[in-house]
């Protein structure tokens, strides 16, 4: 029996070493170490297989892609943008797809499956708080380049081996100040990208961080709308594309006309995967109808329960949107067990 128990004793410690051990190999790492980059904009960080960042949450992800099950061609689909904070200048993307099989031989996620991971990944392990804009959060993961970024995601791999981990470090935090751009700061005299593989300046100094692009004005505002793509023009010639995202203020109001500034995260997604110094753009997540700032704000005037659209009074628009999406819920944010 005392032999029995001494073998236990021995493969219980050895387990919680391993364990421990294994937590001990997840560096911590600054967001602008897993941002770097080779002279074609191709990721270079691979120190160990998964980090641990932390820093601000910027967006919520059913704003920028649809989590519903079976969605889109990837399935559904659930990104969110952490900002670096102090002196590392540089910002991450996470992300989860339902559809692996279609990029790897993994599996897929089923629905059920996939809003399991949903609810699973949307809240505080410890306290069950729903993650939200301008939290502190860190992140440990494993990370795999895309595009011209490195993303933490789960390496298109379903087995929960490959799940990332999100915790709270503190609530409200706030969200970081928009940097002002200019954009002859990100577009060169040939209204092409400015990449700087040391990402000290141009496009790639800015990459998944909130930036503000001032008195710019929509030259496309035919291709205003929810999940659209439009451009944006200075003074001097210089455009950018603006992604749009999946906030219904896209469909409530009109494209802002005449000269505005822009607030949103800049992303990339290359036309290209071995060089990736191209596919910039800045995405906006909602718009709050203001006219002035393409940008969400996050609250609204006025105090009327019943005020759905935000137009300070209640009437039958606010019953049409609420009829439109009666029974409709946002998939990982309820039904959680």
């Amino acid at each position: 029996m005392k032999k029995i128990n001494l073998i236990l004793a021995f493969i219980i410690f050895t387990s919680g070493a391993a364990a421990f051990a294994d937590e001990a190999v997840v560096a911590e790492v600054t967001h602008t170490q897993l941002q770097a980059v080779t002279q074609d904009g191709y990721g270079t960080y691979a120190a160990g297989d998964k980090v641990t960042i932390s820093g601000i949450l910027l967006n919520a992800p059913e704003q920028i892609l649809d989590p519903t099950p079976g969605s889109g061609d990837m399935g559904g689909e659930w990104q969110v943008y952490i900002q670096g904070e102090g002196d590392d200048h540089a910002g991450t993307a996470l992300w989860l797809g339902q559809y692996y099989s279609k990029v790897s031989s993994s599996d897929d996620y089923k629905d059920e499956e996939l809003l399991s991971e949903l609810c699973r990944i949307n809240r505080d392990p410890s306290t069950g708080y729903i993650f939200n804009v301008g939290d502190r959060i860190r992140v440990t993961g494993w990370y795999k380049f895309y595009k011209g970024k490195t993303n933490i995601n789960e390496k298109h791999e379903k087995d929960s081996f490959f799940d990332f981990k999100i915790e709270l470090i503190k609530p409200a935090a706030g969200l970081p100040q928009p940097e002002v751009v200019k954009l002859d700061e990100l577009k060169d005299i040939n209204d092409e990208y400015i990449f700087d593989a040391e990402r000290l300046s141009g496009c790639e100094y800015y990459q998944s961080r909130l930036i503000r692009i001032e008195n710019v004005e929509v030259i496309d505002p035919e291709n205003w709308g929810s999940n659209g793509t439009i451009t944006v023009m200075d003074s001097n010639g210089h455009t950018f594309p603006v992604r749009l995202g999946l906030g219904a203020g896209f469909t409530r109001y009109d494209c802002p006309a005449g000269k505005i500034d822009v607030v949103g995260i800049m992303d990339q997604e290359s036309s290209g995967y071995l060089v990736c110094k191209d596919g910039y753009r800045l995405w906006v997540a909602n718009y709050d109808g203001n006219s002035l700032v393409l940008t969400d704000r996050g609250y609204k005037r006025g105090n009327l329960t019943g005020d759905v659209n935000g137009n300070f009074k209640i009437d039958l628009d606010d019953v049409s949107e609420i009829i439109e999406n009666w029974l409709k819920s946002v998939p990982g944010l309820c039904d959680c067990y």
